[in-house]
């Protein structure tokens, strides 16, 4: 069999499986609760943490600030500037 008719086949199978899925009658206690509430601070933090360790290139991203090549060029630049401006002078 070709690996998209098995795929499908797992695909329909599982289908028909939550389809016909009874009630668990599962018991979530407190401590389901805090696990829960603990996974999503610790997403939270890790994606601050993240979001903190790529900040400059978030902003370079956004345009918000230059490359440091730009800065670099643009400084030696104006410094050329003012040194041809001292020497006229």
């Amino acid at each position: 069999m070709k690996f998209k008719t098995i795929a499908c086949l797992v695909l329909v199978g599982m289908s028909i499986n939550l389809l016909l899925v009874r009630d668990a009658h599962a018991y979530l206690d407190p401590g389901a609760g805090s696990a829960l509430l603990q996974g999503l601070l610790a997403a939270v933090a890790a994606i601050a943490v993240v979001a903190k360790l790529y900040w400059h290139r978030l902003l370079r991203f956004f345009g918000f600030r230059k490359k440091m090549t730009d800065i670099n060029q643009t400084t030696s630049q104006d410094d050329q500037k003012k040194s041809k401006d001292n020497k006229s002078a």
